[in-house]
């Protein structure tokens, strides 16, 4: 048996850890078994000079392990996910035009408990954003190949807008 040379506590011969306090025990330099273990009488003779060793340190004030410390037992949360069946219901929810939309927006920019129902209706959301604006740009597109159209279209829209601003502020 060997003591911890941290906590002081006995540990098994070949214990790498300390069972107690957890800290790794320093490794003794295995001993080659072709070396003697004593030193040979020519080299014992011999004066040796080392340098002084320091002195060694006083062991660190080991701390007990902490009895009063909480333990978590609660697991976090598991994720909610909706099911086909919710995602065909919003889907429907959703396709109803001006509520539909006000749905979409509370649901995907608000902070429902659901982190998927939140997903879902963003992703829908950011959808129909990105089909509006391409329907609406290839309006546009076949309104400047026709020049006709635009010319016309722009010849009754600057009216209708002028006879508003005069009404406004008249």
């Amino acid at each position: 048996m060997k003591l911890c040379p941290f906590c002081g506590s006995e540990l098994n011969d070949d214990a790498k850890f300390c069972g107690e306090c957890g800290k790794p025990l320093p490794e003794e330099a295995p001993q080659r078994e072709d070396m003697p273990a004593e030193p040979v009488a020519a080299e014992a003779a011999a004066p040796v000079v080392a340098a002084a060793a320091p002195a060694a340190a006083p062991a660190e004030p080991v701390a007990e392990p902490a009895q009063d410390m909480p333990v978590i037992t609660q697991m976090p949360p598991k994720k909610q996910m909706l099911s086909t069946f919710q995602y065909v219901l919003l889907t429907m929810l959703y396709s109803i035009p001006v509520i539909g939309l006000i749905f979409l927006f509370v649901f995907g920019a608000g902070h429902p408990k659901n982190g998927s129902l939140k997903r879902f209706s963003a992703a829908l959301l950011i959808l129909r954003l990105v089909f509006w604006i391409v329907v609406l740009a290839g309006l546009i597109v076949a309104m400047i190949k026709n020049g006709r159209l635009l010319s016309e279209a722009l010849g009754q829209l600057v009216p209708a807008v002028t006879n508003l601003l005069k009404a406004l502020f008249a």
